[in-house]
C-alpha cells in the first residue's frame, strides 16, 4: 500500500474553511459538500473535510461505506486547530492528520486503537495488501498474543510484526488463500511478488489483456493483488489492451528480449518483432528472478507469462527541508510515510516525527555517525526493505547523499554486491536547502551566482577550505557558508571574512540567519566591515554577498543585470 498525499483534496463549506485549507497547503473546492463529495467518492481519493465533524459524519452516513473501497478522509474544524481522522486511519489518514497539525499548528485527533498502543496496523502496511479478519487479528494482538507467521514464498515479512504463538495467524503469500476456512483469526498478507510478460497482437483490446490474466490467475491459484507491473516490447509501450490495465509497465527492446532464454520460443515472434519471445523474456528481465511461475499461455490475441520477482529494496534519501513543516516537500512527506524503515541523525528524524507510525522501525542516531547511518541504510535496502534516510535540508548540500553513493560504490568495488540484479533502487528526494530558506528570508541574496561553502576541517584540511575561500573571493559570487561555527570551531569565520574582505569592499552586505524554517527564526545584516562573528552559533548559516549584492531595510538582493526604469 503507498500513500499519495500530493493528490489530497480539501471540500470546504465556505471562505473560511477555504483560507485555512490554503493555508494547510491544499487544493479546495468550495460548494455544496454532498455534490462535490460525490465526485470524488472512489478508493484512492485522499479527502480533507473543512467542516464541523457532525457535518462530516451526516454526510458519509449517506455512503456505501466498507474498508476496501473508501477514500481516506480526515475532518478540520474551520480554524484548522483539531485534524481529526474519520476513514482510513491504517491506510493512511492518522499520517495526514499528522503532517496537516504540523503544517497548521494544530492538534492531530488519533483514536485508534492499533496506534494508540504502538501495535503495526496489518491494513496499513506499506508494500502489502490485506485480506481477511484484519480486525480479529488486532483484537488478539493489543490483548499481547502475537501472531503465528507464515512464509508461504520468500519475501520480508512486515519489519514490526513479531511472530507468536498465535492464535490468530498471518500469511505472506501471492497465492489465492481462502481465509475465512480458518478457525483463528487469519490474515493474509499479499506482497507486491508477481510480473506479468505481456505479448499481443495491434488489435488486441484490454479486455483480451484482462480476461487472459483473469483466467491464469483462477487456474494457478493467484492473487490479481499480487501484480507488482506489467512488462513488455517497448513497441507496444503504449498499447491500449496494456495502458487499460492501471498497471506500472516496463518495457524492453526487441534486442534484450532476445537474449533472454526461455522456454518456449517462437520463429514466428522473432520474424515479426525481432525477438523469439516476448511475454516469457519480458517477464524474466522484469523480475530479474530467472523463473517462471506460468509459463507461456496465449489466445488468439495475448500471450502471457507469469515470473515471481524478489523483493528489491529501496533506499530513498529524504531531505525534510529547514525545519517547518510547510517548507517539506509532499514528495518527501510520502517518502517517509510509504518505507518500512526510517534512519537519520536524532533531531531529524524528530522533525518528521508526525509522518511516523507504529508500522515502521525508527532508528535514531547521533551526531557524527554519518557512516554508521549510511552503512545501516544500505543493509536494510539490500534485505529488500524500503528505507527513508532523512536529513535537514537537502540530502546533496553537505548531507547524507554523498557518503550513501561512497559507501555504494566502496561495495560494489569489494563484490559485497555480486551483481546488477541485487543493487537496491536509490532516489534523492530534494529538500529546501538552508541556503535556498535563508536567502528567502533575506530578500534575493542568492540571485546571481553563487557557491556553497562548508567552514568544517573535520573532513577536509583547512588548507583546501581557504584555497577555495580565495577562488570564490576572486570570482566575485555570493557565498552561503554552512557550518560557520562550532564550539571547537571559532577562529575559521573571522578569518573566511577576512580573506573575503581583500576582494570585496567593506560596505559588502554579510548576513546571519538563525533557526531557518524553526522556533526562533532571526535575521541580521551587517556588512564586512561591522560583521561580528561572536552572533554565530550552530544553528547559524551566513551569507556573503558580492561586490554587486545591496541591502536596504530588513533585505539583501543580488541584482542580475536588468536596467530597471520606475
Amino acid at each position: 500500500m503507498s500513500i499519495t498525499f500530493s493528490d489530497a483534496v480539501a471540500i470546504a463549506l465556505n471562505e473560511r474553511g477555504a483560507k485555512t485549507a490554503v493555508r494547510l497547503g491544499l487544493p479546495v473546492e468550495i460548494g455544496k459538500p454532498s455534490i462535490i463529495l460525490d465526485d470524488h467518492w472512489t478508493k484512492d481519493e485522499v479527502l480533507v473535510l473543512v467542516m464541523a465533524l457532525p457535518i462530516v459524519m451526516r454526510l458519509i452516513a449517506r455512503k456505501s461505506l466498507s474498508k476496501g473501497s473508501d477514500p481516506i478522509v480526515v475532518a478540520v474544524d474551520e480554524l484548522g486547530q483539531f485534524i481529526i481522522p474519520v476513514l482510513g486511519g491504517h491506510r493512511g489518514a492518522n499520517r495526514l492528520a499528522g503532517e496537516l497539525a504540523s503544517r497548521g499548528n494544530g492538534t492531530a485527533v488519533i483514536t485508534t486503537a492499533s496506534e494508540l498502543a504502538e501495535i503495526p496496523a496489518v491494513d496499513g502496511l506499506s508494500g502489502f495488501v490485506a485480506k481477511g479478519d484484519v480486525a480479529g487479528l488486532i483484537e488478539t494482538m493489543l490483548e499481547g498474543r502475537d501472531p503465528i507467521v507464515d512464509f508461504e514464498i520468500e519475501w520480508p515479512g512486515p519489519i514490526q510484526l513479531r511472530s507468536g504463538n498465535g492464535p490468530a495467524k498471518v500469511i505472506i503469500s501471492d497465492l489465492a488463500v481462502d481465509a475465512p476456512t480458518y478457525d483463528s483469526p487469519t490474515v493474509q498478507l499479499i506482497p507486491p511478488s508477481l510480473v506479468v510478460g505481456i505479448g499481443c497482437s495491434s488489435d488486441a483490446s484490454p479486455e483480451d489483456v484482462s480476461g487472459l490474466i483473469d483466467r491464469v490467475c483462477s487456474e494457478y491459484h493467484l492473487d490479481r493483488r499480487a501484480i507488482a507491473k506489467l512488462a513488455t516490447i517497448d513497441i507496444r509501450a503504449n498499447h491500449p489492451a496494456i495502458l487499460d490495465q492501471h498497471l506500472p509497465i516496463v518495457t524492453f527492446r526487441s534486442i534484450q528480449l532476445a537474449q533472454v532464454t526461455v522456454p518456449n520460443s517462437s520463429a514466428a515472434v522473432e520474424a515479426a518483432v525481432g525477438t523469439p519471445s516476448v511475454a516469457e523474456a519480458a517477464a524474466l528481465l522484469a523480475s530479474k528472478s530467472g523463473s517462471l511461475v506460468v509459463t507461456k499461455t496465449k489466445t488468439s490475441r495475448v500471450t502471457l507469462a507469469i515470473a515471481r520477482q524478489k523483493a528489491r529494496g529501496h533506499l530513498k534519501m529524504v531531505g525534510l527541508g529547514p525545519g517547518s513543516a510547510m517548507l517539506r516537500t509532499p514528495a518527501a512527506v510520502e517518502a517517509v510515510i510509504n518505507s518500512e524503515i526510517v534512519i537519520g541523525y536524532q533531531p531529524y528524524v524528530e522533525q518528521c516525527s508526525e509522518l511516523l507510525s507504529p508500522n515502521q522501525l525508527i532508528l535514531r542516531s547521533p551526531i557524527g555517525k554519518e557512516d554508521e547511518r549510511a552503512r545501516t541504510a544500505l543493509e536494510y535496502a539490500l534485505g529488500g526493505r524500503s528505507v527513508a534516510l532523512v536529513c535537514s535540508g537537502d540530502p546533496e548540500i553537505f548531507a547524507m547523499a554523498s557518503i550513501t553513493f561512497e559507501m555504494l560504490e566502496a561495495l560494489w568495488n569489494q563484490n559485497d554486491i555480486d551483481s546488477l540484479n541485487r543493487l537496491p533502487e536509490v532516489s534523492v528526494i530534494p529538500g529546501v536547502t538552508a541556503g535556498l530558506g535563508g536567502g528567502a528570508l533575506l530578500g534575493a541574496p542568492l540571485g546571481h551566482d553563487h557557491a556553497y561553502l562548508s567552514l568544517s576541517d573535520l573532513l577536509t584540511p583547512w588548507e583546501t577550505i581557504e584555497r577555495r575561500i580565495h577562488a570564490f573571493g576572486q570570482a566575485d559570487v555570493v557565498i552561503a557558508i554552512y557550518n560557520p561555527k562550532s564550539r571547537g570551531r571559532t577562529w575559521q569565520l573571522p578569518k573566511a571574512i577576512e580573506i573575503l574582505s581583500q576582494y570585496r569592499p567593506s560596505t559588502t552586505p554579510v548576513a546571519i540567519v538563525h533557526n531557518i524554517g524553526r522556533s526562533g527564526e532571526t535575521k541580521k545584516i551587517y556588512n564586512l566591515a561591522t560583521f561580528d562573528s561572536s552572533k554565530v552559533d550552530m544553528t547559524s548559516l551566513v551569507i556573503v554577498g558580492s561586490s554587486a549584492t545591496r541591502h536596504f531595510g530588513d533585505y539583501m538582493f543580488t541584482p542580475r543585470g536588468y536596467k530597471i526604469q520606475p
